[in-house]
């Protein structure tokens, strides 16, 4: 980054925002494929909370503070749509769902869902949410037997995606198997979608590549099983309270219209990788911080003694177990999505620099969650940060795991709760330890997950309930 692009005035007195210059053509595209988030970082620390670069040609504006990411996310939020580089590929696989979708259509198809995701709905969903964890945690009693270790990432995302799926479809699911071939083609189509990303002049979906075959099979896996349940839930006309009822139910207010099955599909796609991804890879780094941090999780175990004495943990339950949600809270601070992208559809001003149209403007929570403004030694694990004390006077957006403004995350209830129930179930029941020379570090793509897992060995704290 020895080449600098400064500060500067342009047109009538509009000032450029600092920034790396890059190479000839690619500029920083290849500092991008490298180490994205730690070249945001260093881009962060050199220039400040605004910064402009180019990638293959376009131009760039990295934004960081929390006063900015207000403009861009709620403010000024029509102007900043996601018909960028990063979602046109994941198009291809989640078509027109809320991730991806934009303008009016979005509106839409966010007021049609919305009633499904009120709290007292989300709440009846809790209920069997304890029931999976225990179903699970039981299997992990030989291992405990034994001292030895098990994957607690690979768990966690087995947990969260029964849940997911579940929330979804209560019925349906023909087996256990089922919910592993949707966990594994949905590995297969995001990972697919993130080269596509990271590769602009890949082959075109149909040219028969090896990966583009692996792309195709696996997306026909998942519609085949999201088609068929939606086939028989319509025929069948049968009353449940899952999710799928609740989306099969909206009516368009003006219209009277459902919503069709292609835009269900994508619906259901959309919410069954937001559904376990961000909760599982969650619960991985909690179990993590509170096998480093054993002053945290004691006083983690003593709430739930307190609150729940040798009962299992009910939906009721989750208003008073303050200091375990703050462990969560903390958890995705350090370990949030790592970068959002949006383009500015018109020109703008952000911070007092000129944003030309089509500019990109790359968000990163996982540098913003540690601005040293907000968050001192912000690397540190304390889920005191959270204390209302602590956080009445911190603004609204150094702290957005689940985005923020018009599009705030729609199951971002159903996520915290369920990770509230799964972490107060397996602790109270669980220490989980960290093997010794188990590598551990962050895999930063559409979340933030163990690259090589989590081996974890597991000790008893009490009987099974």
């Amino acid at each position: 980054m020895a080449s600098v692009t400064p500060a500067a005035p342009t047109g009538a007195g509009r000032r450029l925002a600092p920034g790396p210059r890059g190479k000839f053509l690619l500029g920083s595209l290849l500092d991008l494929r490298r180490d994205l988030v730690g070249f945001l970082g260093q881009v962060t620390t050199e220039y400040g909370d605004i910064a402009r670069f180019t990638v293959a040609g376009f131009t760039v504006h990295l934004v960081n503070h929390p006063d900015h990411l207000r403009h861009v996310l709620q403010v000024n939020s029509r102007n900043y749509d996601k018909q960028s580089h990063e979602y046109r590929p994941l198009k291809l696989a989640f078509g027109e769902g809320l991730f991806t979708s934009d303008g009016d259509f979005w509106k839409k198809q966010r007021r049609l869902m919305q009633p499904a995701f009120h709290r007292q709905r989300i709440l009846k969903l809790g209920e069997f949410i304890v029931r999976d964890v225990v179903d699970r945690i039981d299997t992990w009693q030989r291992y405990a037997d034994r001292g030895e270790p098990l994957d607690v990432a690979a768990e966690m995302v087995n947990l969260s995606m029964n849940v997911a799926t579940k929330s979804l479809f209560s019925t349906g699911l023909r087996s256990d198997d089922e919910v592993t071939t949707i966990a594994r083609s949905l590995d297969t189509v995001i990972n697919y979608c993130l080269y596509r990303t990271m590769v602009p002049f890949a082959p075109p979906p149909k040219v028969p590549t090896r990966r583009n075959k692996e792309f195709t099979a696996a997306l026909g896996e998942l519609d085949g099983i999201i088609y068929r349940i939606l086939h028989e839930r319509r025929e069948q006309g049968t009353e449940t309270h899952d999710l799928l009822s609740m989306l099969l139910e909206a009516r368009d207010e003006e219209t009277g219209e459902g919503i069709p099955d292609k835009q269900m599909r994508d619906e259901i796609a959309t919410l069954l990788l937001g559904g376990y991804e961000t909760t599982s890879n969650q619960l991985s780094w909690a179990w993590y911080e509170l096998s480093r941090n054993p002053e945290v999780e004691e006083r983690l175990h003593e709430e739930l003694d307190r609150v729940l004495g040798d009962r299992l943990p009910t939906v009721a339950d989750v208003s008073e177990l303050a200091y375990t949600n703050r462990v969560l809270e903390e958890t995705l601070r350090l370990y949030p999505v790592p970068w959002l992208e949006r383009r500015a559809a018109a020109e703008d001003t952000i911070g007092g620099y000129h944003v030309k149209a089509g500019s990109l403007i790359y968000i990163s929570p996982y540098l913003t969650h540690r601005h040293p403004d907000f968050w001192p030694d912000p690397d540190r694990f304390d889920p005191d940060r959270f204390l209302p004390e602590q956080s009445v006077d911190r603004p609204r957006f150094a702290y957005f795991p689940f985005g923020g403004g018009p599009r705030l995350c729609i199951g971002n209830r159903l996520a915290q709760l369920e990770a509230q129930l799964t972490l107060a179930t397996i602790a109270q029941r669980y220490r989980l330890r960290m093997v010794s020379d188990h590598p551990v570090e962050a895999k930063m793509q559409v979340t933030t997950s163990p690259r090589y897992g989590l081996r974890m060995t597991i000790e008893p704290r009490r009987p099974s309930a």
